[in-house]
């Protein structure tokens, strides 16, 4: 289970019926894409079926869109119009009891719309939709920004909050464990878990760069699917990843628990500790 304060273990755990989306906040190149395509690419691999909808229109390097043709996209590249299509997604999610997972891209976006414009929390909960929210963070105080305004002049706060340190952030040389605590010391992540926030540490990943320049998903590139026009990748490269997704985001997914992620009908992925 992820880190939680003794007010937390009260928080809402909501029906394994209702449709969840899974969203991550946080400023630009935080890793919200890597953490959500991780994320998305293991509930399929689980036997979940979550749509994938990107109103990202900034990212093209690395895009949630490389998951496949099944990826959707608003038709409007504004705030204001991707809000209005997300409320329709929204709303289909009750009637086709998927759970979707939202790359919304940094900066002002079309889920910041409809926090503004709405009660959104309400709104799900009367309509049968849970909401996981993941405020992504790096170790500076700006990376806090996000989750400090809309905790305390938004009053947006989800029940199924989760703070998600970002490994791959961490300056070089410096210990996870200690930036990791000097992050849940910031007053306002504090604040946070004291409401009933959970925290965790995303593990970071060597050589995304290559793997976003083939456009893959990662467990693609970890299997050595070539791609035309691409040289063959490195087997060391391979192999990291392979140990990344087997052995460091499963730890991630056990330490953040099933309440805070996309249904795996499957169940979590095993650990796999020796030979990757």
């Amino acid at each position: 289970m992820a880190h939680p304060e003794p007010s937390a273990l009260t928080r809402q755990v909501t029906s394994p019926d209702r449709p969840t989306l899974f969203v991550a906040i946080g400023r630009q190149r935080v890793g919200k894409t890597t953490t959500l395509k991780a994320i998305a690419e293991i509930t399929r691999q689980q036997g979940g079926n979550p749509e994938i909808w990107n109103t990202d229109s900034l990212n093209r390097s690395h895009s949630i869109s490389s998951l496949g043709d099944g990826v959707m996209e608003p038709p409007s590249a504004t705030a204001a119009g991707q809000a209005i299509w997300l409320e329709e997604r929204i709303e289909n999610m009750v009637t086709g009891g998927h759970d979707a997972i939202l790359d919304i891209g940094g900066g002002w976006t079309a889920m910041h719309e409809l926090i503004k414009t709405s009660p959104l929390i309400t709104a799900l909960d009367e309509i049968g939709v849970s909401l996981v929210a993941l405020f992504m963070i790096g170790v500076e105080h700006a990376d806090i920004d996000y989750l400090q305004d809309l905790q305390e002049e938004k009053a947006f706060l989800p029940p199924r909050t989760a703070i998600v340190i970002n490994e791959g952030l961490i300056p070089t040389g410096h210990e996870t464990r200690l930036a990791v605590k000097e992050v849940i010391r910031h007053p306002t992540v504090r604040r946070a878990i004291g409401r009933g926030a959970v925290y965790a540490t995303f593990p970071a990943i060597n050589g995304l760069k290559k793997i976003a320049d083939r456009g893959q998903t990662f467990l693609d590139f970890a299997a050595n699917v070539p791609v035309t026009g691409m040289p063959t990748s490195s087997v060391f490269d391979r192999l990291r990843v392979n140990r990344w997704l087997k052995r460091d985001v499963p730890l991630f997914l056990r330490d953040l628990g099933p309440d805070y992620l996309p249904r795996m009908p499957k169940g979590l992925p095993d650990v796999v500790m020796e030979n990757v």
